[in-house]
């Protein structure tokens, strides 16, 4: 197993934040505070978010071969619209 490039959000206030917290929450993702770590469906996740910069970092460690970047990507685009 091996992860992907870490990803970066810029523009993220912390309004936005919360509400993307309860996005990911929604679809089973147990995501709580501005960083930490989680695993949901056999992918690792890290994430920071820094409130005075508005930005979030969001680092998929760990993945299954057969599963590619892009589509972490896409996906994680899509709950952060």
């Amino acid at each position: 197993m091996s992860g992907c490039p870490p990803m970066s959000f810029d523009g993220l206030t912390p309004e936005k934040y919360e509400t993307l917290l309860k996005t990911a929450q929604a679809q089973g993702l147990n995501i709580t505070g501005t960083t930490g770590n989680t695993t949901y469906q056999g992918l690792d996740f890290t994430w920071n978010y820094d409130q005075a910069a508005e930005s979030l970092t969001i680092h998929c460690t760990e993945k299954p071969f057969f599963v590619p970047c892009s589509m972490i990507e896409s996906k994680i685009r899509d709950v952060i619209g």
